[in-house]
Parts: structure tokens; C-alpha cells; sequence
């Protein structure tokens, strides 16, 4: 295992949960070790929308149709937040003008959760960044714009490999920063900060290179 031996070396060792892809893309016990960090759970189970005016935005993009009679449908979604879970990201800047959304694993036929990120422009939504991954918190920065936590799930010879990737804004979109945590079925652990950068490296290598960037 090309991560393991290698890891071992790296972090504290700690038993993970290895139950199910969901929940490993979403760890109840999220600690990522980042001061000031707000920790983000989505659990798709809620049957409306806090805001109303997701239902439009959702509408506004084609991801999915109010008309669709069959509910629970992964091919062929309904606005619900069952699938979607949309999330402001700029300081004082209108849901309708600037947000996240979360999309669940299997929805529209992709095995895993997708993070996409739009902007309006000139009246029209704009998508401004795609990732293969799951938002497990937030942070306040020095620009309007929230600092992104995500997780991406890669593969070792069969085996999960979670990588927690810190993004913050570069005054377009969101740029990859740095890798904080690593984990795999039971060890895993916060990368030590002298070896950060050069780690941080390799793991956008793997994460470009297997598209989880888009």
C-alpha cells in the first residue's frame, strides 16, 4: 500500500469508522485541528429547505425538476434537499447571488458527493469551481469569502484514502492551499506542519491528476 508505510511515519495513529463511503466522506467526529474551523455535517434528511428561494436557484441551474412526481429518484432528482444542500459562502453577499451546493453521492449517476460553487455574473449563474468532494467546514478569512475544508476519497489498491484539503479564495475561485489530515481504514491523522508542504504536493498531484478538481 503505496500510503501506509509511509504515513505511519507522518501522524498520530487513530481508529476510524469504515462502515459505509458515506460515512467516511462525512466523519461525525470531525476533527480537523484547524483553529477557528466550523464543522459541517450534511446529512441529506431533511424534507425542506431552510430558504425558499433554493428551490429557484436549483431550478435556475437544470440540476433537477420540481415537475418530477417520483421522489427518491438518483437519476432523475427533485429539488429536495434529500439531494441538494446549498450554503452562502461571501460575507454579506445574497444566497442568490453567491453559494455552495452539495450534491449527494449517486445523484444524477456520479458514485460520489460533488461540491460546486457559482457565482452570478451579468445576471447569469456562473460556476466557478468543481470538486469530487465533500465540505466538512468553513473559516472565516481575511477576504469576504469563507476558507473550504473538503475531503476527497481516493483509492489504494481497493482501500479508501481521505484526504482533508484546505481551499481559500484567489480573488476568481477557490485554489488548493494545503492537505491537513490523511486517513485511511483505521490510521490516520493530522500531517505534521515540517512536512506539510512537501506532502500538500503530492496529494493535489492525486487529486488533479484523478479529476476530483474540475
Amino acid at each position: 500500500m503505496k500510503y501506509l508505510l509511509i504515513f505511519s511515519l507522518l501522524f498520530s495513529i487513530f481508529s476510524c469508522s469504515t462502515d459505509n463511503d458515506e460515512k467516511l466522506a462525512s466523519p461525525k467526529n470531525n476533527k480537523n485541528g484547524l483553529s477557528g474551523m466550523r464543522n459541517i455535517e450534511t446529512l441529506f434528511d431533511k424534507d425542506q429547505f431552510d430558504d425558499p428561494k433554493v428551490v429557484k436557484l436549483l431550478e435556475e441551474l437544470h440540476v433537477c425538476s420540481t415537475k418530477n412526481s417520483v421522489t427518491g429518484d438518483y437519476l432523475n432528482p427533485d429539488c429536495s434537499p434529500r439531494f441538494f444542500h446549498v450554503l452562502p459562502f461571501i460575507e454579506n453577499v445574497s444566497i442568490e447571488d453567491a453559494f455552495l451546493i452539495q450534491v449527494k453521492a449517486k445523484t444524477n449517476g456520479f458514485p460520489l458527493r460533488r461540491l460546486l460553487i457559482f457565482v452570478r455574473e451579468r445576471g447569469e449563474l456562473v460556476k466557478v469551481n468543481g470538486f469530487v468532494a465533500n465540505l466538512i467546514g468553513t473559516k472565516k478569512s481575511k477576504t469576504k469569502h469563507d476558507d473550504l475544508l473538503l475531503r476527497f476519497n481516493d483509492k489504494d489498491q481497493g482501500q479508501d484514502v481521505f484526504y482533508n484539503c484546505l481551499f481559500s479564495w484567489n480573488g476568481n475561485c477557490y485554489k488548493y492551499k494545503s492537505v491537513e489530515v490523511i486517513e485511511g481504514p483505521g490510521w490516520g491523522g493530522a500531517v505534521k506542519a515540517e512536512l506539510k508542504d512537501s506532502i500538500s504536493i503530492e496529494v493535489e498531484k492525486d487529486i488533479t491528476k484523478h479529476k476530483m478538481i474540475f
